[in-house]
This record gives structure tokens, C-alpha cells and sequence, in this order.
């Protein structure tokens, strides 16, 4: 590793010591290509939001949870003992994909941030910020289904290719991939959801059918993995030697199933919140309806129902 890389990136060495609970809860790294991202968009955030304050302005606290608990995912998933041994077992980087990809983003789309520099930026760079999301390269990638189709297509491609195995080599790739599943994660979650500005508003059918199709996808790419024979990435963790806990193809069945099981209970969590957001959109929806009923036809307890009022009969020449 050069001079350059050390200073501006860096992984720890892959040859670790028997990972204990101890070892879990003290051992950290601090990657300057990771943390300081995070520690600029809670800075920036914090920025948008006392603005808002000082004007007279709210904004829900449950969009600082969530965005504050995004990056606190995306800094755990990278600094802590799991970004300690991503490059000793293959569960851990399993663990950090699922962290990455899949957790971290809902809260970083709910945490509405582009609606909160819209808010806060200048009008110039608001006109550039809907000119950036309305743009003809964010309305293709930007459509639930084809964000979906980078989400599925990336896991299989990193994993069923030697991209795995350069990222455990190369300290870029180690960290562009976790960037990779940030941002990846962020944009579907971005456009399923649709809390903040975006190209697409899909009928709530076809969002849901997304949501839905992350559970077999998660099978297809996690229970391959556990029944395989040979090693992914066989030469770099035969160089690592390690000489304590599962063997390689023990730790990669396990890893497998992180893949499936961790990617199947994410998706029924979404599948609940989907569940859930369709219920109070129709009770929203039957409230306005009783509401305009109630404006047309009048609201008195005593009144005939309107539509047991009879027909008025035709009037005789």
C-alpha cells in the first residue's frame, strides 16, 4: 500500500486474531474514505435543519432519526469490528452488504433529504437540484423498476465475479464497493419510497410488487452461495492462513445464509410498512370522500340519506 492510499484510504490487515466478544466490541478502524462522508452529511444536515430553525421553520424530528440512524449504520457497518475483519471471514462482509444496501438507505430516503435542501438552498441551486432529478439520466435510472434491477444486478455481479476478490486485494475497490451499496440502496429506496422529489410516481401496485420481489431475489443470491463446494476468493483467504474459527467453506455456507435470511426478514419488514402505508392511504382517501359527501349533501343527523333520497320525477308537458 503506498504512501497516497495510506493517508487517504486505508483496511486493516486480514490476518486478525480469533474474533471474541471482546474483540467485538473494541476493535474499530477509522477510514478516512468512510467516516469523513458520514461525518459531512450529519454536519450538513444539522447545517439545513438549524436554518429552518432560526427562520421560524419545523422540520419532524422522526427525519433527523432517521437520517442519524442511516449513517449511524453506514459507520458501524464500516468502522467497527465488522469493518475490522470484512477481509478475514466471509460472513462479515455478508453482514456489511445487508447494512449497507439494505438497512441504511431506507433511513437515509426517509430522512428526506433533498426536500430539506430545497428548503434551504438558495433559489438558483434549488431550480439546479429539480433540474438534476428531473434530467433525463435520473428519469432512467431513477424509475423503481429500473433502480431495482441495479439493486439485484450488483449483488450477483460482486459476488459471481472476481469483483470480491479485487475488493479484498484493493483498498479502492474495498471502499468504492461499500460506497457502491450506499448509493445503490439510497436511489431504490429513494424511488419506492418517495418521500423527497423524484422522476416517478409509480402506482402503489407496482411499488409493492418491488418490495416483493426482494425476498426471492435474496434466495436466489444467498442459498447458491451456501451450497457451494469451492471457495470464493479461495487464493487470498488461503494466503490469510487463519488458523481459528470455521473453515472457508463453513464460514461462506454461513455467510450465504446471512445473504438469505438477513435480505427475507428486511423484505417483510418492508412489506409490512408497505402494508400498513396502503391501509391509512385508503382511510385517507374514504376520509376525503366522506368529507366532500358531507359538503354536498349536508351533514344534519336527522337528514334522509342521500342516496335513499328519491328521484325527482320527470315534470308532464
Amino acid at each position: 500500500m503506498t504512501t497516497t492510499e495510506t493517508v487517504l484510504a486505508w483496511m486493516p490487515s486480514a490476518d486478525q486474531p480469533p474474533l471474541t466478544l471482546t474483540r467485538m466490541l473494541t476493535a474499530w478502524t477509522f477510514d478516512p474514505f468512510m467516516v469523513l462522508p458520514v461525518v459531512a452529511a450529519a454536519v450538513l444536515y444539522l447545517w439545513g435543519v438549524q436554518i429552518l430553525r432560526r427562520r421560524g421553520d419545523r422540520w419532524p424530528v422522526r427525519r433527523v432519526l432517521y437520517w442519524f440512524g442511516g449513517l449511524v449504520l453506514v459507520f458501524v457497518a464500516t468502522s467497527s469490528a465488522l469493518g475490522v475483519y470484512d477481509r478475514t471471514l466471509f460472513v462479515v462482509p455478508a453482514i456489511q452488504h445487508m447494512l449497507l444496501q439494505m438497512i441504511a438507505p431506507v433511513g437515509l430516503a426517509m430522512g428526506a433529504p433533498i426536500t430539506l435542501a430545497m428548503r434551504t438552498f438558495p433559489l438558483a441551486w434549488r431550480r439546479a437540484v429539480l433540474a438534476v432529478v428531473h434530467s433525463r439520466p435520473l428519469r432512467l435510472i431513477g424509475h423503481p423498476a429500473v433502480a431495482f434491477a441495479f439493486f439485484a444486478i450488483t449483488q450477483f455481479a460482486f459476488y459471481y465475479s472476481p469483483l470480491y476478490e479485487l475488493s479484498l486485494r484493493n483498498v479502492w475497490l474495498h471502499d468504492l464497493s461499500h460506497v457502491h451499496f450506499v448509493l445503490v440502496g439510497f436511489l431504490f429506496f429513494w424511488s419506492l419510497l418517495g418521500v423527497d422529489p423524484v422522476p416517478h410516481r409509480p402506482p402503489f401496485f407496482l411499488r409493492f410488487m418491488l418490495v416483493l420481489g426482494l425476498a426471492p431475489m435474496h434466495i436466489l443470491l444467498g442459498i447458491p452461495i451456501m451450497l457451494m463446494k469451492s471457495v470464493i476468493a479461495e487464493d487470498f483467504y488461503l494466503a490469510v492462513a487463519r488458523d481459528w474459527g470455521p473453515t472457508l467453506l463453513d464460514d461462506q455456507a454461513v455467510g450465504g445464509g446471512v445473504l438469505w435470511g438477513f435480505g427475507d426478514v428486511s423484505s417483510a419488514a418492508l412489506i409490512g410498512a408497505f402494508v400498513v402505508q396502503w391501509y391509512t392511504s385508503d382511510e385517507r382517501e374514504a376520509r376525503r370522500t366522506d368529507r366532500r359527501l358531507d359538503r354536498e349533501h349536508g351533514t344534519g343527523p336527522t337528514m334522509r340519506p342521500w342516496w335513499l333520497e328519491p328521484e325527482t320525477p320527470p315534470t308532464e308537458k
